[in-house]
C-alpha cells in the first residue's frame, strides 16, 4: 500500500492550476473515447467536441449512446460519431476496432475511459475473465492493440498521437502484489478475493500495462506515440452504482466525492495539452499532476509478466 502522504494527497488535492479553457484547438483531430455516454467520458466528449474534435462516442449501448449523442448534439452544435464497443467481449472489442479502421483513416487521441467497479462478483466476461479485470485491463487492451497501427500512421515526427488510459487511486490499496493469476480467471480464489479487491487489481493492472506499453512505443522508431496512465480522482458518478449504500458510506463521499467537471481535468490536458506530448510513460494524478502510482507497479518483472499473459490472452482476437 501507498504511504498515508501519498494517499491524503490522493485524496485532498489542492485546487486545478489547468482547466478546459486551456485545451488548444482541435479542429482535424480525431479522438475515440470509451465509455463516453455517461459520466466523465460524456463529459470529456463534450469538451473536445467544443474545440472543433472529431468524437467517436464508444459505448456498449446504442440507446444509451444515442440519448448522449442527442444531448451532446444540444449542448455543443457538434454530433458525436457511434462506436459500438463492449468489453466484456474480445471478439466485440476486435470488430468494434475494425469498424473504425473502415470509417476513418486517422486516430490521433484514445481515451480508455470506460470502466466497471465492483459488480457481483458472479459476474465474468465472455471468455471467462474475471469482469474487472477483462472491462478495465484486458478489453482495452486490446482495443489498443488493434488501433495502434492507425495511430502510428497518423502520428509523425512533429506531431504525437496519444493514449491516455484512467486508472484509479484504488490501485493504491491492492493487498496483492504480485499479481496472482489464479484471481483472473473464474475460480474459487478470485471469488474469496472479493470484488473490491478484485477492482483495485484491475487498476494496477492497468497502470502495469500503461507503463509497459510506454516503453514499447518509446522504442519504436518509426512511429511517434505515448501513452499516459491516470486517476482521475474520486468522482461522483454512475461508476458506483454498485457499491452498497450506507449512512457512513454516505458521508464518506460527501466529504471525499468530487464533481465531474473536475474528474475530466486530467485525462483531457493528458489528450490535449501541448506539455503533455512529453509524459509519455508518466502517472498523474488529481488534478492534471504529475504523481507516482502504487510502487510495486514499476516492477519491470511483473510488468512484462502481465504484458506476456494479456498477449496470449488476445492472441486469437489480433
Amino acid at each position: 500500500m501507498a504511504s498515508v502522504g501519498t494517499i491524503l494527497a490522493q485524496l485532498f488535492p489542492p485546487e486545478p492550476k489547468w482547466s478546459v479553457d486551456s485545451i488548444p484547438d482541435l479542429t482535424g483531430k480525431v479522438a475515440i473515447v470509451t465509455g463516453g455516454n455517461v459520466g466523465l467520458g460524456k463529459a470529456t466528449c463534450k469538451q473536445l467536441l467544443l474545440k472543433g474534435c472529431t468524437v467517436w462516442l464508444a459505448s456498449r449501448s446504442k440507446s444509451k449512446a444515442e440519448a448522449a449523442i442527442a444531448e451532446l448534439k444540444e449542448e455543443t452544435g457538434k454530433e458525436p460519431l457511434f462506436l459500438a464497443l463492449d468489453l466484456n467481449d474480445l471478439q466485440a472489442v476486435k470488430e468494434s476496432a475494425e469498424n473504425f479502421k473502415r470509417r476513418s483513416t486517422a486516430l490521433h487521441i484514445l481515451i480508455c475511459n470506460a470502466g466497471v467497479m465492483v459488480p457481483p462478483v458472479e459476474q465474468v466476461t465472455a471468455q471467462g475473465y474475471d469482469l474487472q479485470f477483462g472491462v478495465n485491463a484486458l478489453g482495452h487492451f486490446l482495443f489498443i492493440q488493434q488501433l495502434l497501427p492507425i495511430m502510428k500512421s497518423t502520428s509523425s515526427p512533429v506531431s504525437e498521437t496519444r493514449i491516455v488510459w484512467v486508472s484509479s487511486s484504488v490501485q493504491y490499496y491492492f493487498r496483492g502484489p504480485p499479481v496472482n493469476y489464479d484471481n483472473i480467471t473464474d475460480t474459487p480464489s478470485r471469488k474469496a478475493l472479493g470484488t473490491q479487491q478484485l477492482y483495485c487489481q484491475s487498476k494496477f493492472i492497468t497502470v502495469m500495462l500503461a507503463y509497459h506499453l510506454a516503453k514499447v512505443l518509446a522504442e519504436d522508431q518509426t512511429s511517434n506515440v505515448i501513452c499516459i496512465v491516470l486517476d482521475p480522482g474520486n468522482i461522483k458518478t454512475d461508476l458506483q452504482r454498485h457499491n452498497s449504500p450506507s449512512m457512513l458510506r454516505s458521508i464518506m463521499n460527501w466529504i471525499i466525492l468530487r464533481p465531474v467537471s473536475s474528474g475530466i481535468l486530467s485525462q483531457l490536458f493528458a489528450a490535449t495539452d501541448p506539455e503533455a506530448a512529453h509524459l509519455n510513460g508518466k502517472y498523474l494524478r488529481p488534478w492534471a499532476r504529475l504523481g507516482e502510482p502504487h510502487p510495486k507497479t514499476k516492477d519491470e518483472a511483473e510488468q512484462r509478466k502481465i504484458w506476456d499473459y494479456c498477449m496470449v490472452a488476445i492472441q486469437t482476437y489480433k
